[in-house]
Formats: C-alpha cells, sequence, structure tokens
C-alpha cells in the first residue's frame, strides 16, 4: 500500500499533469467559459458511457487500464482528455450526476430480476420479471430503448402487450406488460417467449419514468450484486478525480 509519505510526490504530479495540457491554439476562437460550461453539461446528461464489466461480464470494449472504468471514472477522464482541468468542478460534476435519477437498467436472467440504476450503477429499484422460456432464450447484450407504445399487438403470439418499451427496432424484443393478472404469478422466473415480462403496475410506472435511449444491459450473472444508491460526498468524489487524472492512491492521499 502507499505510505503517506508519497501525498507530496502524488500532489506534485498532479500539479505537473495539469502544467503540461496543452494551451488552445491561437487561431481558435478564445472562449474559454462556453467551452468548459457546455462540457459541464455534457458531463451532467451524460449517458453513453459503458458499465463497469463488473455489473457487466463477458461485454467487450471496455477501456482503463486495470481492464475497465467505472461510469463516474469514464466521465471524469473523458472531460480531462478534452481539456476541462479544474478539480473542484470535475467534483461537483460527478456529485449532480450522482443524483437518484434513472440512468440504465439492468436485467440478470439468474435472477430473472430489473434494476434501475443510476449513472454510477447503484440500484434505485428493483423488480421481478419473467424472460423468455426454454427455445424463446432471452438475449443478452447492451441495448437500449427504442420505442414507447402505451399498447402494442403482438401478430406473432396474438396478444395485447401494455406499456411497451421496444429493445430492438423490428419489435423482436422489448419490456412490457400483459392484459389480465394470472401470468404476475410467474414473475421471477422464465415464462416469456423471448420479452421481459413485468408486472402491470410496474411497467405502467416505469413507463411514465423511462425515455428512448435508455441503456438497457441483460446479463446472466448469479452473482451479481449491485451497491445500493447512496449520496455522494465531495470527498469520495475528489478522490474518484485524483484517481482519473493522477493514478496514486486516493484514500492514502486523504
Amino acid at each position: 500500500m502507499t505510505s503517506r509519505s508519497t501525498f507530496p510526490a502524488c500532489l506534485a504530479a498532479l500539479l505537473l499533469v495539469f502544467a503540461l495540457i496543452p494551451a488552445r491554439a491561437q487561431d481558435e476562437a478564445p472562449e474559454p467559459a462556453a467551452s468548459h460550461g457546455s462540457g459541464i453539461n455534457r458531463a451532467v446528461s451524460y449517458s453513453q458511457a459503458l458499465l463497469s464489466d463488473r455489473f457487466l461480464p463477458g461485454l467487450p470494449d471496455f477501456d482503463g487500464a486495470s481492464g475497465y472504468q467505472t461510469r463516474a471514472q469514464k466521465i471524469v477522464s473523458d472531460l480531462f482528455s478534452e481539456g476541462e482541468s479544474d478539480v473542484s468542478d470535475l467534483v461537483q460534476v460527478l456529485v449532480a450526476n450522482n443524483r437518484q435519477v434513472l440512468d440504465h437498467m439492468i436485467v440478470n436472467l439468474a435472477t430473472q430480476t430489473i434494476y434501475e440504476c443510476n449513472v454510477n450503477g447503484e440500484k434505485l429499484n428493483e423488480n421481478h420479471v419473467s424472460s423468455g422460456r426454454s427455445g424463446y432464450d432471452t438475449p443478452l447484450g447492451e441495448y437500449k430503448v427504442v420505442n414507447q407504445a402505451k399498447k402494442a399487438y403482438s401478430q406473432k403470439y396474438e396478444s395485447w402487450m401494455l406499456h411497451w418499451m421496444g429493445l430492438t427496432s423490428d419489435g423482436g424484443y422489448g419490456m412490457h406488460g400483459l392484459e389480465g393478472s394470472s401470468y404476475e404469478r410467474l414473475l421471477g422466473g422464465v415464462a416469456s417467449h423471448g420479452c421481459i415480462r413485468l408486472s402491470r403496475e410496474y411497467a405502467k410506472d416505469l413507463y411514465g419514468r423511462i425515455k428512448i435511449g435508455t441503456p438497457v444491459y441483460i446479463v446472466n450473472d448469479p452473482e451479481l450484486d449491485l451497491p445500493p444508491y447512496r449520496e455522494i460526498s465531495e470527498e469520495a468524489a475528489l478522490s474518484i478525480v485524483l484517481d482519473v487524472v493522477n493514478p496514486c492512491d486516493p484514500w492514502e492521499v486523504f
């Protein structure tokens, strides 16, 4: 473990990193305030960064020297690479992004559970689901909500789907409730033709809060253990920022 005597070295390295950030070219429009603000706005609305592979085993192309980056780390890394070098502003970006706001969904087939998560991968809510039964397996992967309809009809299976949230443009897979209540007894076990079945009450609630473009990750991990939501302190956010811009042991620094 890094000793506390490394604090001056870490701080010096951090100052050196900031000193080496290239200045804007002379022929660029000198609008640092506007550029900085746009970077902060991009971060606060950030929704495209990949999740840590700790939560999504088996999905490829994760960044980071250790094999992955959390979404919080990726926000800081992206902004830092774009020239956002003010530590206090980066800290505030993370604090703003850690609100109790739905950012993405994780469906774990191993436990037939759906999780609502915030930008840091913390769970805000969870509910039982029914995914595809044998022969109609729900495919693993990374999806986004591509369309919505309060009521949609499946010609293939001759049934009405309530509060449809499509995951594929061809209508093959999505999340939804069904008419009647008998199917809800099967939630928590496989039962569908491949879609993610939700209770009628939860489907209606989620439909009103989810947005087109919301990421939905379907995994199969019996050991998945998502941390519960908690507000992030400025000290914790600062440790994340320093860990990205100046890799050393942030907990030893503080």
